[in-house]
């Protein structure tokens, strides 16, 4: 099966989720032969007590019996993972099981290991992958959320301070010059600043771009806050918000691990000149003697 997991935020009746999910699947959705729909649901708060009261704890726990159940379901060819859904309360996990199937007993089997956990299942028939389609799979916000998670993990990965308040760039973009000026109006009175107002002739699609600057941090509730509010101003404007882009503020271990790198890039760069010119001294002397 294709992979491509993804993460993102869902805010549905006040209660806040987080929805992590294998989005290749649309393009096989809906699997012949994978037509019943089972939701796992795990009780986190008995699973916090029985860990101390340690979230991380709790959380490392739950991914390892996660990982565990999506293994040995993908192993038997017995179920197709879709994805989790977490709560305050609760997780979900989601899977398309195939007809007949007893996931149930090899469910059993794995939860042996896991006494810490209370937790039950719920199954129906979902032959057309409607939970999926429908109410799993991100809107075109929470796809943008989706990529706000993605690039949020590898500004982390190399050292970015996410609380550091800096400027960051949005793009948005639109089919008419009137369009673009209106939401560069709204924009302004809101906070932004705009940094160009332009024409992309290479862009046979809303080719008109509005560029926007605004100083916030980088935290992920912040940055989906931010992308939320400008995808909502350019749609209303008749246009489409177009992503973000910013400059890293290192935290100091990462800043000295790059000097380092630099440091180091030199020195090899230096040693290589100098054994080149050497080999070339060699050669020279070896042709005039």
């Amino acid at each position: 099966m294709p992979e491509d997991w993804n993460l993102f935020e869902r805010k549905l009746g006040g209660e806040t989720m987080m929805i992590f999910m294998n989005t290749a699947l649309k393009d096989r959705a809906p699997i012949a032969g994978f037509s019943q729909m089972i939701a796992v649901v795990f009780n986190m708060y008995s699973l916090w007590d029985a860990c101390g009261h340690s979230s991380k704890s709790a959380q490392e726990l739950f991914y390892k019996l996660e990982e565990r159940l999506m293994r040995r379901s993908k192993e038997a060819d017995l179920a197709v993972y879709a994805g989790r859904i977490s709560l305050d309360s609760r997780m979900e996990l989601i899977f398309y099981a195939r007809e007949g199937e007893e996931l149930e007993e090899r469910l059993q089997a794995v939860m042996a290991d896991f006494p810490q956990f209370r937790w039950y299942t719920s199954a129906r028939e979902d032959e057309a992958w409607s939970f999926y389609l429908q109410d799993m799979y991100p809107s075109r916000l929470e796809e943008q959320w989706m990529r706000n998670a993605k690039i949020a993990f590898a500004l982390h990965r190399h050292g970015d301070r996410a609380d550091v308040v800096r400027e960051v760039e949005h793009w948005l973009h639109f089919a008419e010059a009137d369009q673009r000026d209106e939401a560069a109006n709204r924009a302004l009175a809101t906070g932004y600043e705009v940094s160009a107002s332009t024409m992309d002739a290479s862009r046979s699609a809303m080719p008109y771009v509005l560029q926007l600057t605004k100083r916030h941090a980088l935290d992920l509730a912040t940055v989906n806050e931010v992308t939320k509010e400008l995808y909502t101003l350019a749609a209303e404007a008749g246009g489409a918000y177009d992503g973000w882009g910013t400059r890293l503020k290192l935290r100091r271990l990462a800043r000295m691990r790059n000097m380092l790198r630099l440091w180091w890039a030199r020195k090899v760069v230096r040693a290589g000149v100098v054994a080149l010119l050497a080999t070339i001294a060699g050669f020279v002397v070896w042709f005039l003697t």
